[in-house]
């Protein structure tokens, strides 16, 4: 009888070839093919300069500016001195003032509405990098500026607006924060609250602040203006930030300029060629959507486009971005606070018509 080892199911077997080093061997091929394709497309492609100010810009928008000198080897410096040129002093238009009045149209008892809050139209647009909200306010005489009753401190937006029987809001301009604990007290820029000059930097006679404002019969205006100007314009309520999105129906905002500012969470209002106000803001940041980076300033214009905006101006963003109505929180800030929103100095608030 034949022993088991003489049976060769029970003998010894050729063991086979270990794969383990092939694969990595495909893997650090495949990683250096990508490489080379990706470096190429992001350092020898306008795409990928473009891509390249984008992620300084939104580092450099964060109000973080420590953190741009770890980005130098994306860009050279005078890329670096261009970016910083269009944040820090941005070019800027007039816009032309029609002598025609805007007229109040669609106010809540002509379309049978049974209040002026049913005529506000609430849109959402969604988009693999940012969720927007935007109000289309019909009367733009219901736009005003109000702003936080402390000397200190500033107030959440839904105190803002109730404060100020109001039914809509969002956020307006900047703020001095030195401590970085976002409370809002100290405003920076020109604002004009029902007529009465809050803020004026420079003086009253000195032009350096960007602003979008309202004069009194509704028209919506922006560019670089002294407070004492806009008084004699007639403006009634205003607030400096910037950049300018669309002057006189042209799209304003450059590579340059939208690079500088990168994708952050969004605040800016317009106005439509009817009178009507829009008012949008975006989600970003991976703050709460960890797949939404934000929204670039081409992405503002493109959203207004839609609603033939002819003039526009982008406010404070970031966590300070908010939007109400009916006191209700359109979108999450992006921000931790005790109230759920930044504190703010000022805010942009409808206010119907007794």
């Amino acid at each position: 009888m034949d022993s088991i080892t003489d049976n060769t199911a029970y003998g010894p077997r050729s063991r086979p070839k270990p794969k383990r080093g092939r694969f990595w061997r495909v893997f650090w091929i495949s990683l250096l093919i990508i490489l080379l394709i990706g470096g190429g497309w992001l350092y020898g492609t306008n795409q990928g300069l473009q891509f390249r100010r984008l992620l300084v810009g939104s580092v450099l928008s964060s109000q973080h500016p420590q953190y741009v000198k770890y980005m130098r080897f994306l860009l050279s410096k005078s890329e670096f001195d261009q970016l910083y040129s269009a944040f820090n002093n941005p070019s800027s238009e007039q816009t032309n003032i029609n002598q025609e009045k805007i007229k109040r149209e669609n106010t809540a008892e002509a379309a049978g509405l049974k209040s002026f809050s049913d005529s506000i139209i609430v849109d959402t647009v969604t988009t693999a990098n940012y969720t927007a909200k935007i109000l289309v306010i019909p009367d733009p005489t219901t736009v005003h500026v109000v702003a936080t009753k402390y000397t200190s401190k500033g107030q959440a937006l839904s105190e803002l607006i109730k404060n100020n029987h109001g039914i809509a809001g969002i956020n307006g301009g900047g703020f001095n924060d030195p401590h970085g604990n976002g409370s809002g007290g100290q405003m920076l820029g020109l604002i004009i609250s029902n007529g009465k000059v809050l803020s004026t930097p420079g003086g009253s006679y000195t032009a350096n602040a960007l602003v979008g404002a309202f004069l009194k019969d509704g028209r919506f205006v922006t560019g670089s203006y002294s407070a004492n100007e806009l008084l004699k314009m007639g403006v009634k309520e205003a607030i400096s930030f910037g950049p300018q999105l669309i002057v006189n129906g042209k799209n304003r905002v450059t590579p340059s300029v939208d690079g500088a500012w990168g994708w952050a969470p969004r605040t800016a209002i317009g106005q439509t060629v009817n009178g009507r106000v829009v008012m949008i803001i975006t989600d970003g940041r991976f703050y709460w959507d960890k797949t939404h980076r934000g929204a670039s300033m081409s992405d503002m214009v493109h959203l207004f486009q839609k609603y033939d905006v002819t003039n526009a101006i982008a406010m404070d963003g970031g966590g300070s971005t908010t939007m109400i109505k009916d006191r209700q929180l359109l979108l999450k800030p992006a921000t931790n606070t005790d109230v759920g929103m930044r504190y703010l100095p000022d805010a942009w608030v409808v206010i119907p018509h007794n």
